[in-house]
């Protein structure tokens, strides 16, 4: 057997050289005549070797036939083509040297190795090399032996490359720069090759785009196909191949991604390929701001931070603030840490600023659009901002009295108030239904509203961080006039003037019209218009009583835009005269170095009127004091145990004084306080003794009581005798007769032991009244306060001398009211003088 395996540079069979030899067979079958059929038959039993190449490299065609005989040896090998009948090389292998016969189409390219075994090697093998091959080899004894190879040639493209959209050419290497989410179209053509290659896309191993379009030379399509598919052969003609890779938009996936194009038409060698890196701007992929470590508050400087992420290349950040539909930027400092960007806001938060809207907005510059952005609500604390107003369908119009006000409290804070107190005139409001008041945290309300409501008004809110009060909103409300003072009476004599002021409250009080009316038993008449005087606020009437008639009321009508007064300013015109006496006069208090009387007041004459009592010694009559107060009440002290006192009491006014009134009081000595030694009585059995002597006692006792009954009887006929002959003497003499409360000269009745009697009694006061029931009743006291005698009757008025010589006397303090020392008793004075 001679053989020459050679190299294994072919590929084993292949399908289509089976195909193509049984139709070979088929054919010789049908058209040759028998003996080339018997040929053929012959032929088709020869050893058949399929072997593949590639254009450019070098091919080894075996040439493999079986020789029986082991000592035979080839003489002469002949190659032949397609069925050439001659060989396009021959090797005489008889000749020392070996010789040759090469086609001048293939020389230089072919060559036989006989000592390595029967191959011929062609190099570079070319495209036009692919054909059936004849190999027919001589031997010196053997018959001449056959052998058949099937060489098929792949020609690699000559040409890859990578076209855009716009065909432009794109160099291996970086793509871009691209942005995200952009359509990509690129085309991949492989230039020439047989069989046409199959271009195909490809990341990694992620096939991307395996459909190819097979283009003639001038661009027109010869087929169509995808990878791995079946499709036209073609074989002339055939230019370029493409392949079309189309990404709709492109991810952030796709940055940096490598895109590689192959194409291949064979399995002996690695594809051509080309590869595209894209190089891809990317927007933010997260916009974060992250809130402060503390709550933001009013005035307080704080910083925000936002964090934008996954852009290339680095984002830029931009903060806007929103706030009342007005947005401002704001500038913030920026700083890159890897494929982050951070910006830093320092800023100071308003009270404006709580609920207002801070955005982050990160954008590529390199990328057209807005970029990504974050928004955040701002919540800043401070203290409460107030504003009051009165309500607004109050309309600012005037508010008269009897309608209903709202004020309205606007509230701005964070937190929220935790109280709202209410003001007026710097006083806190208190809710109170029934007065009308109505309080709630926002809202006071004023039902009915009174000319005591007006004032200014303030609300107060607090929370945790302070306290604001609002500002100040003053309640004017408009009301009748109303009198100023209440009902007067007016002391005049006739023919004196005197002028009355009628003072009114109202509101507005400018242009005030007012009208006077007189009013007595017999007609009401309208007062002229030129005796009046009107002022701000007040009229003046200067009024003279010419005569009786002249005594009335008068009654004075103020008018104001809201409408005449309701009751009418009174004054009672009455005749001026001296006040009357006071009555009832008793003593209420009584110890034993003072004294307090209190009287009730008579008629004042209709002037002011003062009281005056003066203290007198009895029965010496030296006047010991004069007090003077507004009401008929007075408090004595520094009184001496066991002195007679006379006090009287006068009403002053400006027109005279009253007749006075005459008390009695008497202060007895104070009891003899005698102590002995008192021992306890032995127990005697002289029982008969003992009642003797109380036997005695009680008879002394019985004689006493007897003895003292007389004497009651004698001296209160005495009494009786003396106040009957006062009555008929009228004004005698003070000096022929005892005064009032006192003691004169003796008389027949008069008693020379009833002085020590006096002392040794009890102190013991009485008033007029009881005075006479005790007569009544046939008793007869010791003392006998507040007579009346005619001798200090005293009908003159007080003359304006008097008067400034009564108040210029010096006080002494006694008891804490003016204590006056005079000297001379009112027996001494004139006619014509006050007893004041």
């Amino acid at each position: 057997m001679i053989g020459w395996p050679g190299e294994v540079a072919l590929a084993p069979n292949s399908p289509w050289a089976a195909r193509h030899r049984v139709l070979l067979v088929a054919l010789l079958f049908v058209s040759w005549p028998p003996r080339a059929m018997v040929s053929a038959i012959l032929m088709s039993k020869l050893p058949v070797s399929v072997m593949a190449g590639v254009a450019g490299v070098p091919a080894k065609l075996p040439c493999v036939v079986i020789q029986k005989q082991q000592e035979d040896y080839p003489i002469l090998v002949l190659w032949y083509k397609d069925g050439a009948r001659l060989p396009f090389y021959t090797i005489d292998l008889r000749e020392p040297a070996d010789k040759e016969y090469i086609d001048e189409e293939v020389k230089g390219r072919v060559r036989a190795e006989v000592s390595e075994g029967g191959h011929l090697t062609l190099d570079p093998l070319q495209g036009s090399d692919a054909g059936r091959y004849k190999c027919r080899v001589d031997f010196r004894d053997g018959p001449t032996l056959s052998a058949f190879v099937n060489l098929t040639v792949y020609v690699m493209p000559s040409r890859l490359v990578v076209l855009n959209e716009e065909s432009h050419m794109v160099s291996s290497g970086l793509l871009g720069p691209l942005t995200e989410d952009s359509r990509l179209t690129l085309y991949c053509v492989a230039t020439g090759g047989r069989p046409p290659p199959e271009v195909t896309w490809w990341r990694g191993s992620e096939l991307l785009a395996n459909r190819s379009l097979v283009l003639g030379e001038d661009g027109s399509l010869l087929s169509a196909r995808h990878a791995g598919g079946t499709g036209l052969q073609v074989s002339v003609g055939v230019h370029h191949v493409r392949t079309e890779l189309t990404i709709p938009a492109l991810t952030r996936n796709h940055a940096r991604a490598n895109l590689t194009c192959r194409a291949s038409n064979n399995n002996l060698t690695e594809p051509l390929h080309t590869t595209v890196s894209l190089d891809l701007y990317l927007r933010p992929s997260n916009v974060v701001v992250r809130p402060p470590q503390e709550p933001l508050v009013e005035g307080r400087k704080t910083r925000l931070e936002c964090v934008a992420s996954g852009a290339y290349p680095s984002a830029v950040i931009t903060w806007q603030k929103t706030r009342g539909g007005k947005t401002t930027t704001e500038e913030g400092e920026s700083r890159m840490m890897g494929n982050k960007t951070v910006s830093l806001l320092t800023f100071i938060p308003e009270a404006e600023d709580n609920g207002a809207t801070l955005t982050c907005r990160a954008h590529n510059p390199s990328i057209p659009g807005q970029g990504m952005h974050t928004t955040t609500v701002l919540q800043v604390t401070f203290k409460p901002r107030v504003k009051l107003r009165l309500g607004v369908n109050l309309g600012g119009r005037p508010i008269t009295e009897a309608e209903d006000v709202y004020f309205e409290c606007e509230i701005a804070c964070n937190p929220g108030p935790r109280e709202v107190l209410w003001h007026k005139d710097g006083l806190p409001v208190y809710q109170d239904m029934k007065a009308g008041i109505i309080v709630s945290q926002k809202n006071l309300v004023l039902q009915m509203v009174r000319r005591t409501s007006a004032g200014n008004y303030t609300c107060t809110a607090s929370n945790a961080l302070g306290t604001t009060t609002s500002n100040v909103v003053p309640l004017s409300i408009r009301y009748l006039p109303v009198c100023r003072d209440g009902p007067q009476t007016v002391a005049v004599a006739e023919g004196e003037d005197v002028r009355l002021t009628c003072r009114v409250d109202a509101q507005p009080d400018e242009n005030l019209r007012f009208t006077w009316y007189f009013n007595n038993t017999l007609d009401t008449v309208e007062v002229e218009g030129h005796r009046v005087e009107v002022r701000k606020g007040r009229s003046f009437l200067d009024y003279t009583p010419r005569s009786a008639r002249d005594y009335g009321t008068l009654s004075c009508w103020a008018m104001n835009i809201v409408g005449t007064q309701a009751d009418p300013c009174r004054f009672t015109v009455v005749e001026a005269g001296p006040p009357e006496r006071v009555a009832n006069c008793v003593l209420v208090n009584l110890t034993v170095g003072t004294l307090e009387v209190g009287c009730t007041p008579g008629n004042d004459g209709g002037l002011p009127q003062y009281f005056v009592a003066r203290v007198y010694t009895s029965p010496t009559h030296i006047l010991l004091a004069t007090l003077q107060e507004q009401e008929p009440r007075f408090h004595v002290g520094g009184l001496t145990p066991g002195q007679d006192y006379l006090i009287t009491i006068t009403a002053v006014n400006a027109k005279g004084a009253s007749e006075p009134e005459e008390i009695d009081a008497i202060r007895l000595k104070v009891a003899e306080k005698r102590m002995g030694d008192v021992s306890s009585p032995p127990v005697s059995p002289l029982v008969g003794v003992f009642l003797g002597l109380v036997g005695g006692f009680v008879l002394l006792l019985l004689a006493g009581i007897l003895l003292t009954r007389a004497r009651s009887s004698n001296r209160c006929a005495c009494l009786r005798q003396r106040d009957r002959g006062a009555g008929e003497s009228g004004s005698t003499s003070a000096s022929s007769k005892k005064g009032v409360g006192g003691r004169g000269i003796s008389s027949p009745c008069d008693d020379p032991d009833d002085e020590d009697d006096d002392e040794d009694g009890p102190d013991v006061v009485k008033t007029a009244n009881e005075t006479a029931q005790l007569l009544e009743g046939q008793k007869c006291p010791e003392i006998i306060p507040a007579r009346r005698p005619q001798t200090y009757t005293h009908t003159t008025v007080l003359s304006q001398a008097s008067t400034k010589e009564g108040s210029q006397l010096a006080p002494n303090g006694t008891g804490g009211r003016g204590l006056f020392r005079d000297a001379g008793s009112p027996h001494h004075l004139a006619q014509d003088e006050s007893f004041v």
